[in-house]
């Protein structure tokens, strides 16, 4: 398995489909770096959906809420 292979497979944690033996090694560091971006950006947006829903909690409550949900 090649350093790209793994990088991608450590990306996914779990092992490559055997059909993804038929990409090349350039193809398979853009997938991996194609599925960083993607976690990164659905982190981004899970974090603004988090603070745009406190906004509905009311004040006093916030450090409550944040604190039940491990924030």
């Amino acid at each position: 398995m090649s350093d790209a292979a793994r990088q991608l497979s450590d990306t996914l944690r779990a092992p490559l489909p055997d059909a993804f033996d038929q990409l090349t090694d350039t193809d398979l560091a853009d997938l991996d770096r194609l599925l960083k971006a993607a976690i990164a950006r659905r982190g981004d947006n899970l974090d603004t959906a988090i603070g745009n829903s406190l906004d509905i909690v009311p004040r006093l409550m916030r450090p409550a809420v944040k604190k039940a949900l491990g924030l």
